[in-house]
């Protein structure tokens, strides 16, 4: 007959050679647990502060780069106003001067301005709509309003790439979290049943696993003998287990074929105290090197694994791991971080490449204007030529006009 090979046994018969390795495991029946918040353990709170630190850094950039790339809306508006040469801009310009207010507060709009206008004011990616598109985003959505400029939109590109990979690894995740959520067993080793009340857990007595337990060097797992049940055989084992809350502690084999179509129960923890399984025959029998070599035959050429299969494989095959519910911490999707900080920079590089290119565009029409005041002006840091002129002009028809009246 085939048995576990120990010490014990080797003093009063003699073993085959092994015909294959084995462990101890325990399995336990999984209870269903139901958490109206689960969808929010699959993440750590530290990358829900993140996403949402991101989303907020994002959404101030997107509205920055809008209003400031001369290729947005906003930019070639504010750029037609501080430049365009027709009389009536002119005066805005003075106007908004003397107001000491922004030329969009003052309402008269013409001219070049026209050609940039939006009439649907939803469109424009202020700081209301840019917060409002990166929430869409959040949820792998898009929305109404969309930059126009290049940099603004390979930033918003990079924030719905950066979504993607977010939402791809919490779902795949949030899976593997409810499958485990659903098991409802805290213990994740078979020591952790040692000091908890609320499962029970036992071995078959006068069995090699009980023999190997009271042996063992850490005392702890003596301990999970002494403190559990000791049961008479496989069928209560499977009773006890079945009915939930009992953990059954035996050797792999025994436990892979009794278990092997019952896909609500699971191992706790990784098989642990090795041994092997081998023939017991008689001391110095003459049968032991022809079954050890046929053995070795066997094992080599694949026989014992096929019979190890339909051993422990059952008519429904349950998977054999349900994946890890721990939760996704910020170190782990840093990298995510990373692609969306590099699109960040670049979107930066191309708002600057922007300025750049618009500055260069406007020596080239006015030949009298610097690089350098162009994208001045560009820029809102200096006024266009004539502004000077006509506020000169205002002022000193003012004084004339006080003189005048004196």
């Amino acid at each position: 007959m085939h048995l576990s090979t120990s010490n014990v046994r080797k003093v009063v018969i003699d073993f085959s050679y092994p015909m294959m390795d084995s462990a101890l495991i325990a399995v336990v029946k999984g209870t269903p647990q139901i958490d109206n918040t689960f969808f929010f353990f699959p993440r750590s709170h530290r990358v829900w502060v993140a996403i949402l630190l991101v989303n907020f850094l994002v959404t101030i950039l997107i509205c920055v780069l809008s209003r400031v790339s001369p290729f947005g809306k906003h930019g070639a508006k504010m750029h037609a106003m501080r430049t365009c040469p027709c009389e009536e801009c002119k005066e805005r310009r003075v106007e908004a001067e003397a107001r000491q207010c922004s030329l969009e507060e003052v309402d008269n709009v013409a001219c070049l301005i026209e050609g940039v206008e939006e009439e649907d004011r939803s469109k424009d990616l202020s700081l209301y709509n840019s917060a409002w598109v990166m929430g869409a985003g959040l949820v792998a959505q898009g929305g109404d309003a969309l930059p126009h400029c290049m940099s603004a939109r390979f930033l918003l590109l990079s924030w719905w790439f950066f979504m993607l990979l977010i939402i791809t690894m919490y779902t795949a995740n949030l899976t593997a979290f409810m499958t485990l959520s659903n098991l409802g067993v805290p213990i994740k080793t078979m020591l952790d049943l040692l000091g908890q009340d609320k499962y029970e857990w036992g071995v078959i007595g006068n069995r090699h696993p009980e023999g190997l337990l009271l042996n063992h060097r850490d005392a702890r797992y003596k301990q999970l003998v002494e403190e559990g049940a000791l049961l008479s055989g496989v069928e209560e084992a499977v009773e006890r287990v079945d009915q939930g809350m009992f953990v059954f502690i035996d050797e792999v084999p025994v436990i892979s074929h009794w278990f092997k179509s019952d896909c609500e129960t699971f191992t706790i923890g990784d098989a642990f105290q090795s041994f092997e399984y081998a023939f017991g025959l008689q001391k110095d029998s003459p049968y032991s090197s022809l079954i050890s070599s046929s053995i070795l035959e066997y094992r080599e050429d694949g026989y014992m694994d096929q019979l190890w299969d339909e051993w422990s494989t059952g008519e429904v095959v349950c998977s054999e791991s349900v994946g890890s519910d721990q939760t996704l911490d910020l170190y782990v999707i840093i990298g995510i971080f990373y692609v969306l900080g590099i699109g960040i920079a670049i979107s930066l590089l191309i708002a600057l490449g922007e300025l750049v290119y618009a500055s260069f565009l406007d020596t080239r029409t006015d030949s009298e204007l610097g690089f350098s005041s162009a994208l001045a002006i560009r820029l809102g840091l200096e006024k266009k030529r004539g502004v000077e002129e006509i506020q000169d002009s205002r002022s000193q028809t003012t004084k004339k006009y006080d003189i005048a009246s004196i």
